[in-house]
């Protein structure tokens, strides 16, 4: 295939995607407005807790594994292999899912020196009911990740959009409980459901096990340490404002952190499509394309994304309280506020998978660590005086900096004078 070939192999992926993960956002729309209508503040406090911590141990826990799998699946499909993909699949389960489970085991004391979660009853059941729905939800992302390896991009967007057609019903379900217990199970249950649903074939169809190995490389890892940093930058907000401040600020960050997410309603579509492409020959094989990428994306993206946030900027005050009904009002400057990461996120998309296709998970996971550090340390100074604006601001202007720097290093990475990347893969994915 040539390289006009791909091109429109991958904008008609990316439209596609789009599409159904533009409708998944809208699920997930739907989903927030029936629980922040539908529950008290005290038991939307309760799920935004639970959602955090459920998304710290899949992001953390099989963040890693997904992105080694998806890499080097995607990798050798463009080579022309397909050889052994169902054990592939299911070996990267299992070790996303013993990382998942030390992850939610290490939690539990955490959880209980820090008291985060400790109005809402026993932190032992919180942090079991997360974990549990981080394996479910990660079986999924797994299952998602072999259909985009082998761009069947419109499968993918699928069962993404069947998953949060789960979420949906058990959050139209939980909106008259009054129990956290029972809100944790059904929405737990429906991750469930979906992740076995989604890998059941896998293990049916891969020869019993007998293949497979829980053996972590050096590279899974990394990118698991990578993977840990990236998503305790991405949660630690809520962690923060669990512990030091009142539950309706907890619920306000939570409520602002749900609209920046439809914000960044593309970006799942996006990143998907980015990782297939750094991962095809023509990329992987070369720096001087790879180079091209980083800068011809921020020419292409800079207006359009500056027009986009802009206007959610002009549009917050309006359409916010119209959605929540004036229960959460500073959610308002505060989802203003974490726009500009919106900004910075789109902008700079490729140069993290530019890294990840050069193998330097290193260099990723050594920024990421370094601005969760400051994240923490800014917010825990900022929590009691300033609030969740406070926090915004501080967990805003990190992630600035480290877009910006991942994008440095990117364009570091690719210069003529720069070292090589890694030989290509020539085994089965996770058996090196």
């Amino acid at each position: 295939m040539d390289d006009r070939a791909i091109t429109r192999s991958f904008r008609r992926g990316f439209a596609t995607l789009l599409v159904v993960d533009l409708g998944t956002k809208a699920l997930t729309a739907a989903t927030v407005l029936v629980l922040i209508r539908g529950l008290s503040v005290a038991l939307y406090a309760y799920v935004t807790v639970l959602f955090t911590l459920a998304q710290v141990a899949a992001s953390a826990g099989g963040g890693g594994i997904l992105t080694r799998y998806l890499r080097e699946e995607s990798e050798q499909a463009s080579r022309g292999s397909a050889d052994g993909s169902e054990e592939h699949l299911l070996q990267a389960l299992l070790k996303a899912s013993l990382i998942i489970t030390g992850f939610g085991l290490c939690a539990i004391p955490v959880v209980a020196v820090f008291g985060i979660g400790s109005g809402f009853g026993s932190g032992i059941i919180l942090v079991a009911l997360a974990t549990t729905f981080a394996a479910g939800s990660n079986a999924t992302d797994l299952a998602i990740a072999r259909y985009q390896a082998r761009r069947r991009f419109s499968k993918a967007g699928l069962l993404s959009a069947l998953r949060a057609c789960a979420l949906l019903v058990a959050a139209c379900i939980v909106s008259f409980a009054q129990s956290e217990l029972v809100i944790g199970a059904w929405l737990v249950g429906s991750m469930l459901v979906v992740g076995l649903a989604s890998t059941g074939r896998v293990f049916r169809a891969s020869s019993a096990g007998r293949h497979l190995s829980v053996r972590f490389t050096r590279e899974e890892a990394w990118l698991s340490f990578f993977s840990f940093a990236a998503a305790g930058f991405a949660y630690i907000d809520i962690l923060v404002a669990s512990v030091l401040l009142n539950e309706h600020q907890v619920s306000t960050l939570g409520a602002s952190l749900r609209y920046w997410a439809l914000v960044l309603s593309a970006m799942p579509a996006l990143g998907a499509v980015l990782r297939v492409r750094t991962a095809q020959v023509d990329i992987v094989d070369s720096a001087a394309r790879q180079r091209a990428m980083v800068f011809s994306w921020i020419r292409r993206t800079f207006i359009p994304t500056t027009l986009i946030t802009g206007a959610a900027f002009l549009l917050a005050p309006s359409v916010i309280p119209a959605v929540d009904g004036g229960k959460y009002p500073e959610s308002v400057e505060t989802f203003q506020i974490f726009l500009v990461t919106a900004l910075a996120a789109y902008i700079t998309a490729p140069a993290g998978t530019i890294l990840i296709a050069r193998r330097r998970y290193d260099l990723l996971g050594s920024v990421y660590a370094v601005g969760l550090i400051i994240n923490l340390i800014g917010d825990v100074l900022v929590a009691r005086s300033f609030g969740v604006y406070g926090i915004a601001v501080v967990s805003s202007t990190v992630y600035v900096a480290i877009a910006l720097t991942v994008t440095a290093l990117a364009v570091r990475e690719t210069r003529p004078t720069a070292r090589r990347s890694p030989a290509r893969i020539d085994g089965p994915p996770n058996s090196r």
